[in-house]
């Protein structure tokens, strides 16, 4: 499990988008018509005939196959072997992990770029995927909603599952209604999306708010606004039914001193930083955040008050991680893996709000955000604190009965 971090980060020319740039037109596209179909489709009885079709499709892994066998006709593609040259750490570790358990494993490279398309071969034929190999069979009772936060939301509220109170609009009035409905701070988010992109946190003010959701809905159509809860976010991985990995993820942070401005309490805590954890500089967006709470660079903290610089958590934000699967609360484990269970999900990525994840949560105000169906498990790799989880191997060994 040796992977080093920086080569692999991406940053674009749009800040909001962080680490994870997209093009905002196709972002736009897709997710606005992912989110406008789900809606139609949930109204429309025999829609469950179109996704027995689509899973059956999907069985076949017939959409990978003949795109990978036409890009070769047509001599844009070609077979990289090089563990090296995945396009996400998440693939680089699930690629690490089938060499180890000697399973040949090729990453298709388009006009001889890398993309998230592989293949493996177990059972004497080639198995084609997009960065998780997961078996379609075990997906034929997924939930097809986890990756609509609305979606997600609502169903997890059936099954008694804490979440933070949302609600979804599709222009400005409808998010004026929302900011007087709500309690503050909030959090702007497109519907549809993952890695946090074009999301505010921190909101108080109606300007604010109006500025998140034109931000918002530069990437989806539809966007959500949900109630801020208290606490690091964090990531919690089930693989098969069982978690196997958790990893709290907290902000860069400063404690005031009662004499020392933000700005000179983050130039002492650069210094004293762990060196895998990044420096921060205050940026334009930095400041935005502090502004949200009426706060700037020159602004002096009473003693003992801490307070976050920015929504984005991690060492590469300068912040912290720390993995804990085996310590978190039993009801807490066993709420996370209810919910995979009832989802259907085989591997399931949830991030949640939880100020201590190893005490009883019916004694705190938590939630969850949201899930992925195709979540970044090397998350669980890297932590600052604590022991990687080796959730590629759990990957793995949903093909057990395959592999021989």
């Amino acid at each position: 499990m040796q992977v080093t971090a920086s080569s692999k980060h991406k940053h674009g020319g749009c800040a909001a988008c962080g680490d994870s740039p997209v093009v905002h037109s196709v972002a736009f596209a897709t997710s606005t018509l992912e989110a406008y179909l789900i809606d139609r489709l949930n109204q429309f009885r025999p829609h469950r005939k179109v996704r027995r079709s689509l899973r059956a499709l999907k069985r076949e892994e017939l959409f990978e196959s003949l795109l990978i066998r036409f890009a070769r006709l047509l001599r844009i593609a070609k077979s990289s072997h090089d563990p090296e040259r995945a396009y996400t750490y998440r693939s680089q570790v699930i690629w690490e992990e089938a060499l180890r358990r000697g399973i040949p494993m090729e990453q298709q490279m388009m006009f001889g770029a890398a993309t998230e398309l592989y293949r493996a071969q177990m059972g004497g034929r080639w198995h084609y995927f997009v960065s998780l190999p997961i078996p379609a069979e075990k997906q034929h009772h997924m939930f097809t909603g986890i990756d609509d936060k609305q979606r997600l939301k609502q169903f997890l509220q059936a099954h008694d599952i804490p979440v933070s109170r949302a609600v979804c609009v599709t222009n400005l009035a409808e998010a004026h209604t929302a900011f007087e409905k709500l309690q503050k701070p909030l959090v702007v988010k497109p519907r549809i999306g993952s890695r946090a992109r074009h999301t505010t946190t921190n909101i108080h003010e109606l300007k604010d708010l109006e500025a998140a959701y034109r931000l918002a809905h530069q990437l989806c159509g539809y966007v959500l606004i949900e109630e801020h809860l208290e606490g690091p976010v964090s990531r919690a991985t089930v693989v098969d039914g069982q978690l196997r990995g958790f990893l709290q993820m907290f902000p860069a942070r400063v404690t005031g001193d009662g004499v020392r401005t933000i700005q000179e309490l983050l130039r002492e805590k650069n210094a004293a930083k762990p060196a895998e954890v990044k420096s921060i500089e205050l940026d334009a967006e930095h400041l935005a955040y502090l502004k949200r709470s009426s706060l700037n660079q020159l602004s002096i903290l009473e003693k003992g008050v801490t307070i976050d610089l920015s929504r984005r958590t991690g060492r590469f934000e300068g912040g912290a991680t720390r993995e804990i699967p085996t310590s978190i609360h039993p009801k807490l484990k066993d709420m996370i893996e209810n919910m995979a269970h009832a989802l259907g999900a085989p591997v399931i990525g949830f991030d949640l709000i939880i100020q201590d994840p190893e005490s009883d949560p019916d004694a705190q105000r938590w939630g969850v955000l949201e899930a992925n169906s195709l979540p970044y498990i090397d998350l669980h790799y890297l932590p600052l604190e604590g022991n990687p989880s080796n959730v590629a191997s759990a990957v793995w060994d949903l093909w057990d009965t395959r592999v021989s």
